[in-house]
């Protein structure tokens, strides 16, 4: 009897112990799987933290980018565009004598006058050449003296200012154009001066024959001629040089070209 009644009492212990144990095992199933959770939990959460940083660095990075091209923008925009012209070279410029041709002109002028008032003078004494008397000085302020002189020196000058750099050949030409101009010129001055446009038919007509045969026209004339060939002479030799001093200008400056193409 008795040992049938401890039977179930060594049962229920034994239940009760296993039932512990079952508790025990689920309790430290549980506390693992807790732990397991708990330590995924924080890989993840650290995980997250290293993305975060790494967003973090990845958007700092594109902030300075950003802000770089930002701060060089404005300096390009800002800049100004500068325009570089380039000039095609210029051929040396040709150099002309029609200076020192009327420089000359008037040095010529003075000496045709100073040899036009020696013959006065000397011819005064033989022939009444002035208007105002025979006085040789009174001659000089007479039309017969001043007005051939001042055609000359316009014709002179305008002779050198068209003939330029010519040669010789040019005044050679030029020293008869220039007498028969001022010879010319000096009789139709004159022959207003006495009052041409009030003559009468005939008395314009013998003052003009007067005129063609006056010694001191026909001196001034061949006085005039042989300046204007000798000091013509001299602006031509210097004409001469120029033209040398252009050409030689001139191919210096097309061997520089043709160095620069080469």
């Amino acid at each position: 009897m008795n040992a049938k009644a401890e039977t179930p009492a060594e049962g229920a212990a034994e239940a009760a112990e296993a039932a512990n144990e079952a508790a025990g095992t689920a309790e430290a199933a549980v506390a693992d799987a807790a732990d397991s959770a708990a330590a995924a939990a924080s890989g993840a959460t650290t995980d997250m933290s290293a993305l975060a940083d790494e967003m973090a660095a990845a958007d700092e990075a594109l902030g300075a980018s950003e802000g770089d091209t930002g701060a060089q923008t404005p300096v390009e925009a800002s800049a100004p565009v500068q325009t570089v012209y380039v000039h095609a070279p210029q051929p040396p410029k040709q150099k002309g004598n029609r200076g020192f041709g009327i420089l000359f002109a008037f040095i010529a002028t003075i000496v045709m006058a100073s040899a036009f008032a020696g013959i006065a003078f000397l011819a005064t004494s033989a022939i009444g050449l002035g208007e105002h008397g025979s006085s040789s000085v009174a001659f000089l302020l007479d039309p017969n003296f001043y007005v051939p002189v001042l055609a000359f020196l316009v014709f002179m000058i305008l002779w050198a200012l068209l003939v330029n750099r010519a040669g010789w050949w040019s005044w050679v030409l030029g020293s008869f154009v220039v007498a028969v101009l001022t010879y010319g010129a000096s009789i139709g001055i004159l022959m207003v001066l006495r009052g041409g446009f009030g003559m009468t038919q005939s008395v314009a007509a013998a003052t003009f024959s007067l005129l063609l045969v006056n010694p001191a026209l026909i001196v001034a004339a061949l006085l005039g001629r042989e300046s204007a060939l000798w000091f013509g002479g001299a602006v031509a030799k210097r004409g001469r040089k120029v033209r040398e001093r252009n050409y030689e200008a001139w191919q210096a400056f097309e061997q520089e070209q043709a160095a620069k193409r080469a």
